[in-house]
This record gives C-alpha cells, sequence and structure tokens, in this order.
C-alpha cells in the first residue's frame, strides 16, 4: 500500500481530484458548499469558448464539472505571489508553449487526443477508459500547473523544465493512495503507449528532452515513491514482457524520488497555509473505481 510521506504535502491535490470527478461520468463532483469558500484569490479562471464546434461538447463537460473552480480551492493552501491564470481554451495544437510570467492553459485539443486514444475495453492491467482518460488528463495538469509554480516561486531548476515538472507530476500522483496512483499512473502509461511513445510529438531536435526519456522520469519518481506498488514496473506478470521500467534504471529511483522530496519540501512546503491545508483534506472527494 502507498503511504504518505512525512512533509509530502497534498496542496497540489487539485488537478487529479478535479480530473477524477471531471472523468467519470456517474460521479457528481464534490458538493459546492465544501470547497467553494476556499478558492484561492491568486488563481483566476476561465472557460474560453472554441473556435471549432468540435471541441464545445468538451468546453460544456468542463465547464460543467467546474473543474477549475475545484482546481482553485484545492490550490488554496499556495500562497502565489502573483496572479495565475489557469484556462481551458482551443490553442491550434494539443498543448501550449508556457511563457514564464505567463499564466496555464488547458487545451481542448489534448483532451480530445486523450479521449480518441483511450481504450475502449479494460488494459492489461485492467485500466478502464474512464481511467485512463483521468490518468493522462491529470498528468499534463499536474505538469502544466509545476511549470507555473516553479516559475511563481522561483524555484530553482537544474536541467530542463519539463522534466523537472514531470517529476513533480509524479511525486504528487504517489501522495494519493494506492487506488489513485494505479489509475493516473497507469493512465498516462496508456497514453503514452498508445500515442506512438509521444506525449506531445516533440522532436529529438527540440530544446527539451525526448519524450520517452521524460516518461521514464516520470515512472522512475513513481517506483521510487512506492517500489511495493509499482513492481509490476520493473517485473511483469507475463515473463515473456518486456518490464516497463529497465531494472538498471529501477535502482537510481529511490534515489531520484527523494532528490525531488527534500527538493519539494524545501521550496514549495514554506508557502503553504497549515490550516487551510487541514480544511483541503478534510473534504470528501467522490472518485470512480481506479480498477
Amino acid at each position: 500500500m502507498i503511504r504518505f510521506r512525512a512533509g509530502a504535502t497534498r496542496m497540489a491535490l487539485p488537478a487529479a481530484v478535479l480530473a477524477l470527478t471531471w472523468a467519470a461520468a456517474d460521479v457528481a463532483p464534490a458538493s459546492a458548499q465544501n470547497w467553494a469558500e476556499l478558492q484561492n484569490p491568486q488563481i483566476a479562471i476561465s472557460y474560453v469558448e472554441p473556435r471549432n464546434s468540435a471541441f464545445r461538447p468538451i468546453y460544456e463537460r468542463l465547464k460543467q464539472r467546474q473543474v477549475l473552480e475545484q482546481l482553485s480551492a484545492f490550490m488554496s493552501p499556495l500562497s502565489l505571489t502573483r496572479k495565475l491564470e489557469v484556462k481551458t481554451d482551443q490553442c491550434g495544437a494539443t498543448t501550449s508553449v508556457f511563457v514564464p510570467g505567463g499564466g496555464v492553459t488547458i487545451c481542448y485539443e489534448y483532451v480530445a487526443e486523450i479521449e480518441r486514444l483511450a481504450p475502449t475495453a479494460r488494459t492489461q492491467y485492467g485500466v478502464t477508459r474512464e481511467a485512463a482518460v483521468t490518468g493522462a488528463f491529470v498528468q499534463v495538469v499536474l505538469h502544466e500547473m509545476s511549470r507555473a509554480v516553479f516559475d511563481i516561486l522561483q524555484v530553482p531548476i537544474w536541467g530542463r523544465a519539463h522534466d523537472a515538472a514531470d517529476r513533480l507530476a509524479a511525486f504528487i500522483m504517489v501522495q494519493f493512495g494506492e487506488d489513485v496512483a494505479f489509475q493516473t499512473i497507469l493512465g498516462t502509461t496508456d497514453f503514452f503507449r498508445l500515442s506512438g511513445k509521444t506525449w506531445t510529438g516533440n522532436a529529438f531536435a527540440d530544446v527539451n528532452s525526448p519524450e520517452a526519456q521524460r516518461f521514464f522520469n516520470y515512472l522512475c519518481v513513481a517506483f521510487g515513491g512506492a517500489p511495493k506498488s509499482f513492481d509490476f514496473l520493473v517485473n511483469p506478470k507475463d515473463n515473456n514482457e518486456e518490464p516497463m521500467l529497465p531494472p538498471r534504471r529501477a535502482e537510481r529511483c529511490p534515489g531520484e524520488y527523494e532528490q525531488v522530496r527534500m527538493a519539494f519540501n524545501l521550496r514549495i512546503m514554506p508557502h503553504v497555509d497549515p490550516d487551510l491545508l487541514v480544511r483541503v483534506r478534510a473534504i470528501q472527494w467522490l472518485l470512480p473505481d481506479a480498477r
């Protein structure tokens, strides 16, 4: 069973929880009276109407589920030093380019791609279509929010920013407990596999790391934080199947996880209001069946 690490805050749980409540068609969002009063005053949200009518169902669903309002509520323990605009929009591509000093945009094209590639039946690990959609959506939201938090709080980053954001996204995911961690990690894994081992189609000559490398960084932090729960990444049930995470890389994963945990506690935890964190953690969120 995955246990919460000492000092690891749930301040960044919003993206995952809002995605979980949105993706499950039969699950109602958390009661407004629980989270409505916890909006983060430094987060400005908006749902931009898509120009292409094909994206309108996605726009309406996200807006109806109030995913961004829930994100703001869960981010309420985090003190931001400037306004952060978070919006859903039609981007003309699956992802938008993050600009320092700017906001976060979740693209309708990306959500549409997730839904297009999501398996119609349970995968070999028992992941449902809903879980696959949720996991991939969680990954992109947590990744984009991580970039913004690094920028606003002036968190020092060694190496590539996308790599750091992937590691933080994976770190957050394994703080939820076994069911949610399985849903988010495996959902993302399925999306990566079904998309031809790419998240956004970046070229090898891009300024970012190759996406396969980013993906292994992501899996490594998950395995390092919960080696028993994610043992199947290294030791697949089918002996004829190649391990998703090579054993030689897996040996280094506990150390990589510890690096992320220490950096998180040092650079982000000081900006978290402990009283608000307690209130956010007390909210009961309905989650879909993860497996």
